[in-house]
């Protein structure tokens, strides 16, 4: 059976010219439409497009030679020019200084990046670096891990005796003890902790800092040293592995 051809004057149309017309009052509506319901013909270049931008962020370039292919700080040399000092690579770990003004920032940025995601905080610590340089004195250090993309990420930033850093708990809940730490051993203060006071020594503890390179190794005070007279005759015993023969 085949289709027979309608009468002009009849209001009906093939659908072919259905079609088209239905085209042409969509394009009308909206000239963009046409454009962006086409077939796609281009399809090498897109997928030389596609390939390209997944490279540049695969998981490789984490732990590429060239620390300049580095994910995070291609990412980071783009949305903050001036907050990288310097970037290290040892042993297929990467080290990435930046500006204590942008700390917060950046671990915010580099959390929330849809392709970094490094959105797990594993520790923040500090180190003293008196006697390897001059000035910032003070390391603060947060390491970062990504749960999607698997890899890891040290960040620093450096301070002096006295200054502040941003706090990373309205970020992470989890660095309130861990910079709470870090305020007890070394004396950093952490700008915008809810609760920055001594953790692992008394609240009264007078002495400084214990991790300090400079802190004595006995402190700071002389405390008297105790049970240094016996009052209990002392027993020469000889161990035999059952105790007192």
């Amino acid at each position: 059976m085949t289709d027979k051809p309608l009468e002009p004057d009849s209001g009906l149309t093939q659908p072919e010219t259905r079609e088209e017309s239905e085209a042409a009052s969509i394009a009308k509506e909206s000239p963009d439409a046409a454009v962006a319901s086409a077939p796609v013909s281009d399809v090498e270049g897109m997928k030389e497009v596609l390939l390209d931008d997944y490279t540049a962020w695969s998981r490789d370039h984490w732990f590429h030679d060239d620390i300049e292919m580095h994910p995070a700080l291609i990412a980071l040399r783009a949305a903050f020019p001036d907050a990288v000092v310097d970037a290290v690579r040892f042993r297929d770990e990467t080290t990435i200084h930046v500006a204590p003004g942008q700390w917060r920032a950046i671990c915010l940025f580099l959390k929330d990046h849809p392709r970094l995601r490094l959105n797990f905080l594993s520790d923040v610590t500090a180190v003293d670096m008196l006697r390897l340089r001059e000035n910032p004195r003070f390391d603060v250090v947060a390491h970062l891990y990504s749960l999607p993309n698997r890899v890891r990420l040290r960040l620093k930033t450096g301070v002096n005796d006295g200054e502040s850093v941003s706090s990373l708990v309205p970020i992470w809940n989890g660095a309130n003890w861990m910079e709470r730490e870090c305020y007890d051993m070394f004396g950093i203060i952490f700008e915008g902790h809810p609760n920055l006071k001594r953790m692992l020594l008394p609240d009264d503890w007078d002495e400084g800092h214990p991790l300090r390179k400079d802190y004595p190794l006995r402190g700071w005070s002389e405390f008297p040293v105790m049970n240094t007279e016996r009052t209990v005759g002392r027993v020469r015993t000889r161990w035999t592995g059952r105790g007192v023969s």
